[in-house]
């Protein structure tokens, strides 16, 4: 009886086994019989022994039921059962006629789908979730039959006496439910089924055999297995770290908020041209040609630190804001655009990405020459003070430029660029149509006799000869060479006017007239020479402003090519030069207007940290429109001897104050750059300009940034300023783009940080009136910038 018992359970491999689908056969009826019930029939045909054949029938038919009655266990918990057989068909006589020993094959009927074995197990259910339907299964009528079928074959216990043809019918059902059960029991299931109903000994052989076959599994290599947890990991904590970003981004601390509130945060570039939506006012009328801007893009660089467990990411953030990495900003106008009606178009972009990937790399700035940047701690070791400082080539990106913004200067062998500078000597070359950077030149790759230190960011433009000046600094052992250089489209390569001696100050700007270069020396005291000789890659923290020495004017003859003469005036720090005049040739005297401040405070008082959460008593000095006078220059050329200073016998500069109320970021009407001039624009702080009391006394949110325009008659110190302004509204500096001859008729262009909205928008103004002409959105905020702009038409 076991060997009948194994016998029948190799008739259930074999039929499982199958790899290609095979068809039932058919009876007389037409009818398909199970392959369960024909396997161990041919095998008792082949044999010539019927009454083994029969006794394998009870045995596999004993299987069977305890297969069809888990089946039902299943379908009673909810699950419904599928269909026993097709549509139409009755089990008894299909599965009597496969039964029989005598039938012979038949032919397959055309019309009749075949029924694949391999159908057992293809998908995997549970009491929990309904059955699915087989593809070749039939419709309602098909799971009513199941049903029923199902319900007589559970109902038979086990070991029961049946007749032999009873026993045969009975065999077939169960076989029918089990092949029905393909597309709801999975292969083992049903192979554990069979086997625990044939007996405990043949289970080892379904696995080994027909299961091995259907589902090959190759024995799990450790090393594999090791990698793959690895791997799995790894995307876990990856899953993890961005969940952490993306919850960080979502909130935002109140920190967060009053720094974006200061618009002193990092800004977003806009790389593609995006045309500007007016907000209030309509295009100006005549308006053509390109504001580009330059100020701070990047003030805090962020970079991964290595724990002893895990990564964390930490902030370099710059000092002063004039060490920030630059953000430069076009805006386009263009009348004949917008079907007539004029369009506005914005791109800006971040110039210094290879600078910025060093920071990272570094956590922190490893200056190229002492004195690089303004007022920043360089985030490095004292041990590295005393080491070979590394040497890096300059690329396009490698140099943080936005200390000025030039046009048309000739650089490269062509002269349709923009040019950014810094107070390094170094001038980054921009494309003026996407902003793309094009190189980074030092003034020495210019002309050799251009090697410097230190340089001023603000250069000079002839508009009659075409040449751009600059004056640099050589800061050596004992002294400092100073020299005032020019390059125009005429002579690129360039050539110094004159050279001369001095002390080493921050010279940010000068003053040119038609006949003349003025370079102011502000007095300042500096470790040269002795034992005591120390640059610091800060440069305020090299210098120190001395109020006890005199400025000196270096007066340098652009015909001659030499220092005509020297003046001398009380100490005072001026960042910004507004215009330059030379008076008629009968008294040969040049007036210079520049924003005096009693000393470099201001410089000092542009940090980032103390702008984003100003305290208590925080204030921006305030400054004085002053006029310096220059008289008989030709006279006093006659008694100057070089190299032979004495302060004693320097005439003395006369200082007339024009206006009292305070302005920077000055600029004038181009037509009058170099001539008299009556109208001044600049940025202010609103309630210094109405006399208010407690800001006179530095205290209170307007003495932080600029918080309006205002627009000064230089001529007449009793006319009253125009003032723009809007409530939390921090503009950054105005430029005149002339309309007619008129020295106020035109336009006045501007960008303001509205520090409420956290949102940047375009300002054009009337310059005679002061009245608002538009006011267009920006895609991205702007940093409030002490940087400069230019407007090219």
């Amino acid at each position: 009886m076991e060997d009948n018992k194994t016998q029948a359970a190799a008739g259930v491999e074999d039929t499982d086994s199958l790899s290609a689908p095979v068809s039932p056969k058919t009876d007389d009826t037409g009818q398909g019989g199970g392959e369960g019930a024909e396997q161990p029939q041919e095998r008792a045909e082949d044999d010539g022994d019927t009454e083994r054949g029969s006794q394998a029938d009870s045995i596999l038919v004993e299987g069977m039921q305890e297969i069809a009655i888990s089946d039902d266990s299943s379908s009673s918990s909810g699950q419904k059962p599928p269909p026993l057989k097709a549509a139409g068909a009755p089990a008894e006589a299909s599965y009597a006629a496969a039964g029989s020993a005598e039938q012979q094959e038949k032919p397959r009927s055309p019309g009749r789908r075949p029924l694949s074995p391999n159908a057992i197990g293809i998908v995997r259910t549970s009491s929990k979730s309904p059955a699915t339907t087989h593809p070749l299964q039939g419709g309602a009528g098909a799971g009513a039959g199941a049903g029923s079928g199902r319900g007589s074959a559970a109902s038979s216990p086990k070991g029961r006496s049946f007749e032999s043809a009873d026993r045969t019918a009975a065999a077939a059902a169960a076989a029918a439910a089990a092949a029905a059960a393909a597309a709801a029991t999975p292969i083992t299931s049903i192979a554990a089924s069979a086997a625990s109903a044939v007996g405990r000994a043949p289970a080892s052989r379904l696995a080994d055999g027909e299961i091995s076959g259907c589902e090959e599994e190759e024995d799990d290599d450790p090393v594999l297995a090791y990698e793959e947890e690895q791997r799995r990991r790894f995307r876990l904590a990856e899953q993890r770290r961005v969940q952490k970003e993306q919850l960080a981004q979502r909130c935002v601390s109140s920190e967060e908020i009053e720094t974006m509130r200061s618009g002193l945060y990092n800004a977003r570039e806009s790389r593609n041209a995006t045309e500007l939506r007016i907000l209030n006012g309509k295009y100006p009328d005549g308006l053509r040609g390109s504001l580009f801007m330059v100020g701070p893009g990047s003030l805090d660089i962020s970079y991964n630190v290595q724990g002893e467990l895990e990564q964390s990411t930490r902030a370099f953030t710059f000092g002063n804001l004039l060490d920030a990495l630059p953000l430069v900003t076009k805006i386009t106008f263009d009348p004949n655009a917008g079907a007539g009606s004029g369009s506005i178009v914005h791109r800006s972009r971040l110039v210094a990405g290879h600078m910025a990937g060093r920071i990272q790399s570094e956590h922190g700035i490893n200056a190229r020459i002492p004195g690089s940047l303004y007022q920043s701690e360089s985030n490095q070791t004292v041990l590295a003070r005393f080491m070979p400082r590394q040497t890096y080539p300059i690329t396009a990106e490698s140099e943080s430029c936005s200390q000025g913004v030039h046009l048309f200067v000739p650089l490269q062998g062509s002269s349709q660029n923009i040019v950014c500078t810094n107070h390094t000597g170094a001038l980054q070359n921009i494309d003026p149509v996407d902003l793309r950077p094009r190189a980074t030149v030092e003034t020495r790759q210019i002309n050799g006799a251009f090697a410097c230190s230190l340089s001023t960011p603000q250069m000079q433009h002839d508009a009659d000869t075409r040449e751009h000046f600059m004056v640099l600094q050589d800061v050596g052992f004992r002294s400092t060479a100073y020299s005032v250089v020019s390059i125009s489209d005429a002579n690129p390569d360039g050539y110094v006017v004159a050279s001369f001696t001095a002390q080493p100050s921050v010279v940010h700007s000068f003053s040119l007239t038609r006949d003349y270069v003025v370079v102011p020396v502000h007095p300042y005291q500096a470790p040269v020479g002795g034992p005591g000789y120390r640059w610091s890659d800060s440069l305020l923290e090299t210098l120190e402003f001395d109020r006890t020495q005199p400025v000196v004017f270096y007066v340098v003859s652009r015909e001659y090519r030499r220092v005509h003469c020297v003046y001398r005036a009380p100490a005072f720090f001026a960042m910004h030069q507004i215009n330059a005049a030379q008076e008629p040739a009968a008294d040969d005297s040049v007036t210079i207007d520049c924003v005096a401040y009693e000393d470099d405070t201001v410089l000092r008082r542009l940090r980032i940290d103390s702008l984003r959460r100003a305290s208590a008593g925080f204030a921006i000095p305030s400054a004085q429109i002053r006029r310096y006078r220059l008289p008989r220059i030709t006279m006093e050329a006659q008694h100057y001897v070089p190299g032979s200073l004495r302060m004693a016998s320097v005439p003395r500069a006369h200082v007339l104050v024009l206006r009292n109320e305070p302005a920077e970021l000055p600029s004038v009407s181009p037509a009058f750059v170099g001539r008299p001039y009556t109208y001044l624009y600049g940025v202010s702080h609103l309630d210094r300009l109405l006399r208010r009391e407690d800001h006179l006394q530095g205290a209170g949110p307007g003495s932080t940034m600029y918080n309006c325009l205002v627009k000064l008659n230089v001529a007449d110190p009793a006319a009253p300023p125009r003032i723009w302004s809007r409530n939390h509204c921090l503009p950054s500096e105005p430029v005149f783009v002339p309309r007619s001859g008129a020295e106020d008729d035109g336009y006045l262009v501007s960008v303001f940080f509205d520090s409420m909205r956290i949102a940047s928008c375009l300002l054009v103004l009337d310059a005679a009136t002061f009245e608002e002409i538009l006011i267009a959105q920006l895609p991205s905020p702007v940093p409030v910038s002490f940087g400069h702009a230019r407007f090219a038409i």
